[in-house]
């Protein structure tokens, strides 16, 4: 979005009116405008051409329909957005009719209103760049492959692969799948509890006769819906792997499924690379001991001079105990680089890695499911559906035209 965007107010009610305005301007928005309904509202929108355009609709909801009706007219490239006290399908419906882009509902809280101007203004931003043949920005024609790694084993990777994509799983953003590249270890089905009756290796090996139906045959699906294309049990089957092979199945993985969670072993190898190259996202873990942060700091070395894109490196510190002596500040400053996401120590990971559950699942009021719950959901761009988080941006609710049509 170019600039602060431009908001004009129509609604007959004086007091709601200034009320509103009065939030988006603490909330950083110009608003350029308030008016009533009809031709005072045209004229006013015709002369000062705004980004968008809030509506109020009451009963009798005629003018106001009208209203928004004439303004999508005069200003198709402004979304209009319609808020109201009437909280019923068949309004949210007709006021849709009309023309409004989102449906917010009374009483208004400013970050919901915020929220809603930002998604429109981005939806209408994709719509232009889609109908000029420009690249859009976000819109990705694969699935988002999410690759976990660390300097050091026992930090948690496993554990925070395979419940991040049981959380795309259960919050409805997606399918997704987790590949185990741990060449040494490969612990991803056993936490799962799954059987592993093939491989990674045996994909790769195989590459070249695969389509996306046999790929899917030798996937396991887990029980919550998270699939999984397990390391095999014997470390020596990996000798023959080849890097290109295990690229072409990342590529046809991430044409099949929404998310593709990646383990990587804590160690830099050929397939490790393809791995990072792969990757929309890299969540680099560490803990809060010294010899991971140390080895935190020569990883971060070899990434930023080896990828491609060294800003979707995401710094990830994992609380693997309730006893550390150092602070995520320390580490901050230590590796010259923002904590972007936090995983509290919790207990209930230990007890739920016993049942062959994930902790997302298995206990989804605990801390540590929540946290990861909300990393997926920032990812997803979608909501968690839990309270704020301090590292998160979101959680606002969105309309009430969001929550009943799942846009």
């Amino acid at each position: 979005m170019a600039g602060n965007p431009r908001i004009l107010v129509v609604d007959q009610d004086f007091e709601t009116r200034a009320e509103l305005q009065k939030g988006l301007v603490r909330a950083q928005f110009v608003v350029i405008g308030g008016v009533g309904y009809g031709a005072e509202a045209l004229s006013l929108a015709a002369e000062l051409k705004p980004s968008v355009v809030l509506v109020g609709v009451e009963d009798p909801p005629a003018r106001a329909l009208q209203t928004i009706e004439s303004l999508t007219e005069l200003l198709p490239d402004a979304p209009v957005l319609a808020y109201s006290s009437q909280k019923d399908a068949e309004s949210a419906r007709r006021t849709v009719v009309a023309g409004a882009r989102d449906y917010l509902t009374k009483p208004l809280k400013t970050d919901e209103v915020v929220k809603a101007v930002q998604n429109a203004l981005s939806q209408q931003e994709r719509r232009r760049a889609l109908t000029s043949g420009d690249p859009v920005p976000g819109l990705r024609s694969t699935g988002m492959v999410i690759t976990v790694f660390g300097a050091k084993g026992g930090i948690g990777k496993t554990t925070v692969a395979t419940n991040l994509a049981t959380a795309f799983v259960a919050m409805n953003a997606g399918s997704a799948v987790i590949v185990d590249m741990d060449t040494v270890f490969g612990d991803a089905a056993m936490m799962l509890d799954v059987p592993v009756e093939a491989s990674l290796v045996e994909a790769a090996e195989r590459v070249d006769e695969l389509d996306r139906e046999k790929l899917g045959g030798l996937l396991v699906q887990h029980e919550t819906g998270v699939k999984v294309l397990p390391a095999p049990f014997e470390p020596v089957d990996w000798r023959n792997v080849s890097a290109e092979a295990v690229e072409k199945v990342l590529t046809l993985l991430a044409q099949t499924h929404d998310f593709v969670v990646i383990d990587c072993p804590a160690t830099f190898t050929d397939l490790v690379a393809v791995a990072l190259e792969k990757a929309t996202v890299v969540l680099l873990m560490t803990s809060l001991d010294i010899t991971s942060i140390k080895d935190t700091t020569t990883a971060l070395k070899l990434l930023s001079s080896g990828i491609n894109n060294e800003d979707k490196i995401k710094l990830v510190v994992n609380h693997a105990t309730n006893a550390n002596s150092l602070g995520e500040e320390d580490v901050s400053k230590v590796l010259r680089r923002e904590v972007f996401w936090s995983i509290p120590y919790d207990e209930e990971i230990a007890a739920s890695a016993q049942l062959g559950a994930p902790v997302v699942t298995d206990r989804p009021l605990s801390k540590v499911s929540q946290t990861i719950t909300e990393l997926a959901a920032m990812l997803a761009g979608v909501e968690a559906g839990y309270s704020d988080n301090h590292h998160s941006n979101g959680g606002a609710s969105s309309g009430l035209l969001t929550r009943l049509f799942k846009r």
